[in-house]
């Protein structure tokens, strides 16, 4: 099966017609030196004896194929990375402290590329994690109300200030009885007046006293009153707002604990890394750079006369002039509609295929297939040239003998084939080795 084939130009096409004449007319001059020197002198001398005689001829015969011609221009360009991703640290000041891939080795969105030295941040989450503990437990203790312990004490509690507020009333009305007493002596003068004002003192003492005993008693039962109806909604609320900041301020540093990890954004192969260990990590300088999905593609260079012969989805095949074994097709992806005003060229961009020998930067060709036909093709051997346009090949009839056959001749195709645009069928039987030494009717002989 003939592979599809690229139409050579015009120039190309002219050599190669040169080089087909030229190699005929050396085996021309090199049948006449090597023929049997008793010819007869009746003989014509452009043909060999063989053929006066009536004896066959040997050759060789070759069928007509049909071909699958494609049409295309050549263009060169750069290996670029469809989507290339910038991958950052968002982490400020911290030391790269492991590196886990390097350049070329694929990677999956998710995965860690790197990781930061993380040992400060480590003890401030124990520390915000032990501050969560403990408002929690001031959390549970006020919703969880009263002990009967605590009850208790504030009862005894009461009980105390209430003998307390007992005790001070009986010693204030005692005092006051003795001052009725010593106000009536010091009047009769019984007694003097210093001394009564000793017992004017002790009253306003022990009336203070009584006041400071009931202040207490109020105290008492305020806080045994607290007890019993449990803690203040807003002083829940209070306990509740220091828990929600303790775990604030644990997730903020969770956060940044993840932010020690660089982590690849999107699947696909790392084409460059700056990362080095021991590096300070900063958020505006990328660490590595990730060809996303491991997709290439070739920016070529098309010149505006051309570019209406382009469009999306057209194949193109792709070489490599240096790697001959660089050899693959891709696909027209998309044609920048804006031509350069200084090279009046336009970007076409080429979607390649997978390919481990492929790397951003290299520099290919490509030629950009714009038609494929259907095109009778025979081996340029089988040629006997006449003019630029035409040739002469002998095609095979009954009776084993051969029929001179003029043809149009169509573009030279690789793979030392050419196209026959008319005088020729699919299948047609024709000379490949011998033709030069033929006519029009002669007998031949096939050899395999």
């Amino acid at each position: 099966m003939i592979q599809p084939a690229s139409r050579l130009g015009l120039f190309g096409k002219r050599r190669l017609w040169i080089g087909v004449g030229f190699g005929l007319l050396i085996a021309g001059v090199s049948f006449k030196l090597l023929a049997p020197a008793d010819q007869s002198p009746s003989r014509s001398e452009d043909s060999p004896a063989i053929a006066q005689t009536g004896e066959a001829i040997a050759v060789t015969l070759v069928a007509t194929e049909l071909t699958t011609i494609q049409e295309g221009f050549k263009a060169t360009g750069t290996v670029i990375a469809t989507e290339l991703l910038p991958v950052t640290a968002q982490a400020t000041g911290l030391q790269i402290q492991t590196i886990l891939v390097d350049e070329g080795q694929s990677v999956r969105g998710g995965q860690v590329l790197a990781r930061l030295n993380s040992s400060l941040l480590q003890a401030q989450l124990v520390q915000a994690q032990g501050s969560v503990a403990q408002a929690e437990a001031r959390v549970a203790e006020l919703r969880s109300g009263s002990r009967l312990e605590e009850l208790n004490r504030a009862q005894e509690g009461v009980r105390i200030a209430t003998a307390g507020v007992t005790q001070a009333q009986s010693d204030l009305e005692l005092v006051q009885k003795r001052v009725q007493r010593n106000q009536t002596l010091e009047a009769e003068g019984a007694i003097a007046r210093d001394r009564l004002d000793e017992i004017l003192n002790q009253a306003r003492i022990e009336e203070a006293n009584l006041q400071q005993a009931k202040a207490r008693l109020a105290e008492a039962q305020s806080q045994l009153t607290q007890l019993r109806q449990g803690p203040r909604p807003e002083v829940i609320t209070q306990a509740e707002a220091q828990l929600q900041q303790a775990q604030g301020q644990v997730q903020f540093i969770t956060a940044q604990l993840q932010q020690t990890q660089v982590i690849a954004p999107a699947s696909g192969t790392i084409a460059t890394r700056t990362a080095r260990i021991g590096a300070m990590s900063n958020p505006s300088e990328p660490l590595f750079t990730i060809i996303q999905g491991g997709q290439l593609e070739l920016e070529l260079m098309i010149p505006e006369t051309q570019l209406p012969q382009v469009r999306p989805g057209q194949v193109v095949r792709i070489t490599a002039e240096n790697n001959p074994d660089l050899t693959f097709n891709g696909q027209v992806r998309t044609i920048n509609p804006v031509v350069n005003d200084q090279s009046r060229q336009a970007t076409v961009n080429v979607i390649l295929p997978a390919n481990g020998m492929l790397k951003p930067g290299m520099f290919l060709q490509g030629e950009i297939i714009t038609r494929n036909t259907q095109g009778i093709t025979i081996p340029t051997a089988a040629l006997l040239p006449q003019t630029e346009a035409q040739a002469v090949v002998f095609v095979l009839e009954g009776d084993n003998r051969v029929r001179r056959q003029t043809v149009v001749v169509g573009e030279l195709l690789g793979g030392d084939r050419v196209e026959i645009v008319e005088g020729l069928n699919p299948g047609d039987r024709i000379v490949l080795e011998g033709a030069p030494y033929l006519k029009d009717g002669a007998k031949v002989s096939i050899e395999s």
